[in-house]
């Protein structure tokens, strides 16, 4: 039994965004970057709906986590996200054991070297 409660977070599915699902975004906040809350110039300046947690770090896909944001915002929090959810998938990797091992066992398949049920030790062949 652990102390400290686990919890798994997974991938979220990625639903289409439609264009009427993108005007509900846009007017959820009133056309403000959710990001660096400055207003955004809809017809002259690109814009995205961002999510706010994102789906690769266990945010949900619906309304509540999305608004609109600059381009380039979006750009530099994705790019942090990517970097956030890397570094999750690594110490989870390390905490279930799942890494490669650091040692290799010794005389093992990938050693160059054999030991024989007699404990003689000799060169592997190239044949595997």
């Amino acid at each position: 039994m652990s102390i400290v409660e686990v919890e798994d977070t997974t991938t979220t599915v990625r639903r289409k965004l439609t264009p009427h699902r993108r005007l509900q975004v846009w007017e959820k906040t009133g056309g403000t970057c959710v990001l660096c809350q400055r207003r955004i110039d809809g017809p002259r300046e690109r814009w995205i709906a961002e999510h706010i947690r994102a789906l690769e770090l266990g945010g949900a896909d619906d309304l509540d986590n999305m608004g609109p944001a600059h381009e380039e915002c979006a750009l530099v929090k994705t790019q942090d996200d990517h970097r956030r959810a890397a570094k999750a998938k690594r110490q989870k990797i390390q905490y279930i054991g799942a890494e490669a091992p650091k040692r290799p066992l010794p005389f093992g398949k990938g050693s160059p070297w054999k030991r024989k049920i007699s404990g003689q030790i000799i060169l592997r062949r190239g044949d595997r």
